[in-house]
């Protein structure tokens, strides 16, 4: 049995949409946020401090991470402000 180059593989992945994998996320100011992303948390988080947030590769959604009341969240919001998950910090 003949193993074939790992090479050939690479096409296949290209084909498949991994070539996205371990792209970064782009950082936002939070005063650039869209509207809808921080009325979204703040309607989920009435007392939350953003902390920071990040455009994700598709520039759909954000991941905001907040500060309520002494717990740490993240947070991933549409750009038309739908919270698509929470994950619950300390």
């Amino acid at each position: 049995m003949r193993l074939r180059p790992v090479w050939l593989a690479l096409p296949a992945a290209a084909i498949l949409g991994l070539h996205d994998i371990g792209a970064a996320d782009e950082s936002v100011a939070l005063d650039d946020l869209p509207e809808a992303v921080t009325r979204a948390i703040e309607g989920r988080f009435p007392n939350a401090r953003l902390l920071s947030a990040e455009r994700e590769d598709d520039h759909q959604r954000y991941e905001v991470k907040v500060d309520a009341d002494g717990r740490r969240h993240e947070v991933e919001v549409t750009a038309d402000g739908r919270i698509v998950d929470v994950d619950e910090g300390d």
